[in-house]
């Protein structure tokens, strides 16, 4: 693949999934009362730490059940390119000021996947499947106990 067609296609699983991380959320935030005045956003964000470099997306739902109280739901993809190869991770996390089910105050990782070891076309096609794992793993709400709407 020529540079331009790895950068094309870099950017375009980027955009793909990106989209998608944001649809899932909407999904999850229509489908669930979290219990508070809820917020939404999705951002790319991109780093470089020696040689190697990352792309991050991630979706968050920021839950206000009451003036002093945040918690907050985050839905993570990490690309990871180096000159040893790629790695694509994928989180749920929950940040949690106040109790959720069986959940107390704290952090929690609800989902995570990770695939090493790839060459270029291998992390973009990891990176699709992992968000594709999230439409069809149980919603992260339910594990909360979360009721729908």
């Amino acid at each position: 693949m020529s540079n331009e067609g790895a950068a094309a296609a870099l950017l375009a699983t980027l955009h793909t999934c990106h989209s998608d991380i944001e649809k899932y959320d909407v999904r999850i935030w229509g489908d669930y009362d979290f219990g508070g005045e809820t917020r939404h956003r999705t951002h790319l964000e991109t780093g470089r730490a020696g040689d190697s470099y990352c792309a991050e997306i991630r979706g968050a739902l920021e839950v206000n059940p009451s003036p002093d109280t945040n918690n907050a739901f985050y839905v993570r993809l990490l690309l990871w390119l180096s000159p040893e190869g790629a790695r694509v991770e994928s989180y749920v996390e929950a940040h949690l000021d106040e109790a959720i089910g069986d959940y107390g105050p704290g952090s929690y990782v609800l989902h995570e996947r990770r695939t090493d070891n790839l060459d270029l076309d291998g992390a973009l096609r990891a990176a699709r499947e992992h968000v594709d794992a999230l439409y069809e793993s149980e919603d992260y709400p339910k594990t909360l106990g979360l009721s729908r709407r």
